[in-house]
């Protein structure tokens, strides 16, 4: 059997020859699955191993038990992340008011100076995506991924067919040629947090979930903005500057005398939304291009093509054309009354083919700013995002 470090330089070959268009890659693909099956079994030996020796040596796994009264439930504290101690957590805070680092927040740290903050706590970082996922319309939608930044992610270009064949004939081997890739940089999201709460005052659940709400709420508008329009220097590019990768024909423009027309959108937008791609496309527009030119719009027969419909929670859901509609501010978007010509108003897209890369462990830095005469508090977010598949695309875009 290989050792941990064979099976890893094989991984690398394997990976470089990746880079080759003419690579066998159901070959790579089955090499790869026997070398992480070997590495699993070799890792799970010497973990068997390492706890049978701490087991014989009388140790155990740390464990901090808490006692809540009134509570017969005990609450177990694991001690495996650091960054989710009690101790670690109390000394965040402490930090988020003072700006001094603790030795709890130094130690086991080859990178934690004051330059560069405290890693912000496990319970808030896992606060704020369950609020992302919970009030980010897009973020919620789009694909997260947590890959290396640097490392080329191949994307096929070609799926395979299946032929018919007379008896005794067999098709062709076919395989997907590899021509494109997607490469992720290290880009850094920052915002500002106010944290200005008195610690004799505030219990620790309370300051987390406030710096948590803080947080969440100039992160997801931060991503969102950039998954729709960002320019990809110094950030993620967005769906609109995917231009180049855009097919011509889906890029549309509608003129001021079809945009409420129904047979134009018909003819000239929604034939060409590729059948492969609208299962799960969604329509984002402001909610002024919506309510003012499209919703209440009709077929010849007189048929609503766009409408919205309250559910029974009241909160309305719009459709266009049979297609989920989702209203975004004029911050993404502008509105196709204030958008200039030749401008996007809106566009078609499934946005699960938008990828954002990043691990979503999140630092912190307090410092003092002279020329305002206030403490700041910056959470820096390393991140990436570009879009994996642009041909269900469709721009539109306001004419004249």
């Amino acid at each position: 059997m290989k050792t941990l470090k064979e099976i890893a330089s094989r991984k690398a070959e394997l990976r470089t020859m990746l880079e080759d268009p003419k690579a066998d890659l159901v070959a790579i693909e089955k090499e790869l699955r026997e070398l992480n099956e070997m590495q699993n079994q070799i890792e799970t030996r010497e973990r068997l191993i390492k706890e049978a020796g701490e087991i014989n040596a009388g140790k155990a796994g740390e464990k901090r038990e808490t006692f809540i009264p009134g509570v017969k439930k005990e609450v177990v504290e694991e001690r495996e992340d650091k960054y989710s101690t009690l101790e670690y957590r109390k000394a965040f805070m402490n930090y988020a008011r003072t700006g001094v680092i603790s030795e709890e927040l130094r130690a086991d740290s080859t990178t934690m100076t004051t330059d560069i903050g405290a890693v912000i706590p496990t319970t808030i970082m896992n606060e704020v995506v369950q609020k992302l996922k919970s009030y980010g319309q897009i973020y919620s939608r789009i694909r997260k991924t947590a890959f290396k930044g640097g490392v080329k992610i191949p994307t096929a270009s070609v799926k395979p067919k299946a032929t018919w064949k007379s008896e005794g004939t067999l098709s062709e081997k076919q395989k997907k040629e590899i021509k494109t890739y997607i490469e992720f940089s290290y880009y850094k999201l920052q915002c500002r947090v106010a944290t200005s709460l008195e610690a004799d005052t505030v219990s620790l659940p309370v300051f987390e979930a406030t710096i948590a709400s803080d947080m969440a709420e100039a992160i997801v508008v931060a991503i969102e903005i950039s998954v729709i329009k960002g320019d990809g220097v110094g950030e993620p590019k967005g769906i609109l500057a995917h231009t180049t990768e855009i097919p011509e024909a889906q890029q549309i423009t509608i003129s001021s005398t079809d945009i409420g027309k129904w047979d134009k959108w018909k003819k000239n937008v929604f034939a060409k939304i590729p059948l492969a791609y609208e299962g799960n496309g969604i329509w984002i527009m402001t909610k002024a291009t919506f309510e003012g030119y499209i919703d209440g719009m009709v077929d010849n027969n007189g048929q609503p093509i766009a409408r919205t419909n309250y559910g029974i929670t009241g909160s309305p859901v719009r459709r266009f054309g049979g297609y989920d509609v989702l209203c975004v501010e004029a911050d993404y978007l502008p509105n196709y009354e204030n958008a200039e010509a030749d401008a996007v108003f809106a566009l078609f897209v499934d946005l699960n083919e938008y990828i954002f890369n990043s691990n979503l462990q999140m630092t912190m830095k307090r410092y003092f700013d002279e020329n305002t005469d206030e403490w700041i508090d910056k959470a820096t977010l390393i991140g990436d995002g570009k879009l994996r598949d642009a041909n269900g695309v469709l721009l539109i875009k306001k004419g004249a």
